[in-house]
This record gives structure tokens, C-alpha cells and sequence, in this order.
């Protein structure tokens, strides 16, 4: 029998803030998979992991508490093997989205998408804190959903009802920075063409069945994907990967003073994270004597991401479509698990309903 390779993450943790259980939830979920896995004799696993560390909020906070964005990084980044090491989690690798082997991979993957004619750039009309003179980020927008009415839902997705939308269609907006109503000011913005024809032909055929034959998403995680992409294959909007200074995140390199909406960056820290790992000596230590490279080329590497349900259309929508037309291998399955509610409600470090996990050990 071949011996058949296993490329496994979970989701990125943001680092403005330790973990919650319900983090470490679904890395004893996905870990428990990874040891069975490992118990089979004829495969190896690569099980890894980073800290997403890019965006305005890690900008904010670390302003804040009078610190520069890295040394935030790195004082929450310290609290992370106690947990890891107290709850037993086998991860072979755990990086950072803030390493130079990430920038160099989302702007690689950047200028293959440019040259394959799906970046292109538009004015657009953006909402700007008047009190705090910067344009507000998604998740510093607050309002009602315009799809169903719920109060107090960010700019980008309502947790209600699950809609994806711009901060514009907002009912009633505020900035969750000053409370002030936010004005609309224009900015060039660079644009992932996901509406192409190409990408969503690619995505009707990737979300159904890998190339085995095998589902690659759940069947309500199915069923949600082809809600997004609309029966005719036209509910896909294009996707700003953009965001102006200041912004604590990768720069774009041929548009000074833009930088990668921090969803661009934040998964290719998975192939950052195995990069990293694969270069570092640590896997060849282990027993893989293979290039990164190899790896993602070998037919019989499976790519297998764990993640929560609040992140669906990302990882089975842009990212997948971003691999694809970069010329990298795409997932062969995503694995989504439900919330830890309270009273209800995510749990949610924001709103402060996060249980931290060094109280269970």
C-alpha cells in the first residue's frame, strides 16, 4: 500500500487575545483525528497551526495599551504553549501570519492572480470614523443586518442569520471606536474577481466531490455554499483584499501605501506554517524528506482544514478559488464545527463570554 500524506490545520487564532475553550475545542476535535491518523501505518501527518496576527484590530489595541503591533503579537503569542501543552495538542508546527515566509507566499500568490487577469482595482466608497480620522474596518461598524433586521451585527456577516454583505448596507451604522455615524469617503481598492466565470465554474465543481469522488464539505455546509454561489452561478460578488494606511498587516508590493486585507494573508499562513516546519529541519527530523514544494505536489497529499462555522465563506469560497488560480493545491476537505454558546449567545471574546481554558487545567 502508498504511503499517503496528511496536511491538517485548524483554524487561525486572532491574536488580540488568549484562547477560549472554544478554540481549544476544536483543536481537541481535530487533534483526536490527527492521532487516529497517525495510528494508521501508512501515513504521515503534518499537523499545524499559527497565530493570525494581521488587521486593524491588533492595530487598535496595541496602540491602546502604548505598545507597537508585534510586541502585542508577541506578549499574547507567549501564553500559547501553556495552553497547547496543557490540553496535550500534537501539533507538529505552530508560526505566525507576521513571518517573512508568509509575505513572501501572499505576495506570490498575489501577482499569479494578477497575472492570470483576476486583481483589478475600483474607487470605492468606504465608511470613515470622523472623531478618530481613519476608515473604519469591517468589524468596527456595527448596525442592523440588512437581510434580517438584527441589532448589533459587524460590517462584513450577521451572526443571526448568516448573510454576507458590505458595511454600507448596514441599517443605522456606528463606528464601535468613537459610536459616531460614519461618513462614506473614496479610496482605490484592489478587488479579487471572484465573480469570474472561470472561479465560479471551478467552485460549483470543487464544492461537490474531491477528486476521489469523495464530498469534500458537510451537507449542510454544502448546502450553504451553493446558497452563496445562487443556482446560476451569479451570487458571487468580487472580494476587496485591500485596506488603506494605517493598517498593521503585508504591503502590496507594487501599490505603495495599500496593504492585504488581512483574509488574504491569514490562510496562506497555513502553507506559510508548513513551509516554516518542512524548512526548518524539525519535519526531515521526524522523517519527511520531502520540499514544501513536493509536498503540495505530491498527488497523494490531502490538504484537510478543521475550522467553525462562522468561517465558512471564506474557506470554501475564496480561499479554495485563490489556490486554484494561483497555481497551488486546493483543499481536499473542510470540517466545520458548530459554536460553545452562553446563555444562548457565541461565545465571544469581544463581547466578553470567552472561558478561558486554564481554568478547566
Amino acid at each position: 500500500m502508498s504511503r499517503r500524506t496528511l496536511f491538517v490545520t485548524t483554524a487561525l487564532p486572532y491574536t488580540n487575545g488568549p484562547f477560549h475553550i472554544g478554540h481549544i475545542m476544536e483543536y481537541i476535535q481535530a487533534d483526536i483525528w490527527v492521532r487516529f491518523q497517525r495510528m494508521q501505518g501508512d501515513t504521515t501527518v503534518h499537523f499545524v497551526c499559527a497565530d493570525d496576527t494581521h488587521g486593524a484590530p491588533i492595530m487598535l489595541r496595541a496602540d491602546a495599551e502604548g505598545l507597537a503591533p508585534q510586541e502585542l503579537v508577541a506578549k499574547i503569542s507567549a501564553t500559547r504553549p501553556k495552553h497547547l501543552k496543557g490540553f496535550h495538542l500534537s501539533f507538529d508546527h505552530w508560526s505566525s501570519t507576521d513571518s517573512p515566509i508568509n509575505a513572501a507566499l501572499s505576495q506570490d500568490i498575489y501577482f499569479k492572480l494578477k497575472h492570470a487577469g483576476l486583481i483589478y482595482s475600483k474607487p470605492v466608497e468606504q465608511f470613515f470614523d470622523p472623531v478618530k480620522q481613519m476608515f473604519l474596518p469591517d468589524r468596527y461598524i456595527k448596525g442592523e443586518c440588512p437581510r434580517c433586521g438584527a441589532k448589533d451585527q459587524y460590517g462584513d456577516a450577521c451572526e443571526n442569520c448568516s448573510s454576507v454583505y458590505s458595511p454600507t448596507e448596514l441599517r443605522n451604522p456606528y463606528s464601535t471606536l468613537s459610536g459616531a455615524t460614519p461618513v462614506l469617503k473614496t479610496s482605490e481598492h484592489f478587488f479579487f474577481r471572484l465573480s469570474d466565470p472561470r472561479c465560479v465554474a471551478f467552485l460549483q465543481d470543487w464544492t461537490r466531490r474531491d477528486a476521489e469522488g469523495h464530498p469534500r464539505l458537510q451537507p449542510e455546509v454544502f448546502n450553504k455554499a451553493q446558497e452563496w454561489l445562487g443556482s446560476d452561478g451569479k451570487g458571487l460578488a468580487d472580494w476587496d483584499i485591500s485596506r488603506d494606511a494605517p493598517y498593521f498587516g503585508i504591503p502590496i508590493p507594487d501599490a505603495p501605501g495599500k496593504y492585504f486585507y488581512v483574509w488574504l494573508d491569514a490562510p496562506v499562513g497555513y502553507l506559510a506554517s508548513l513551509k516554516e516546519y518542512i524548512d526548518s529541519g524539525a519535519a526531515r527530523a521526524a522523517g519527511e524528506t520531502r520540499s514544501f514544494e513536493a509536498i503540495l505536489a505530491d498527488p497523494g497529499t490531502r490538504q484537510v482544514h478543521f475550522i467553525g462555522k462562522d468561517i465558512i465563506y471564506f474557506h470554501t469560497l475564496f480561499w479554495p478559488a485563490m489556490l486554484k488560480f494561483a497555481s497551488y493545491k486546493v483543499p481536499d476537505s473542510v470540517n466545520v464545527h458548530g459554536f460553545i454558546t452562553v446563555s444562548g449567545e457565541k461565545m465571544s471574546k469581544s463581547r466578553g463570554t470567552g472561558i478561558d481554558p486554564l481554568r478547566y487545567l
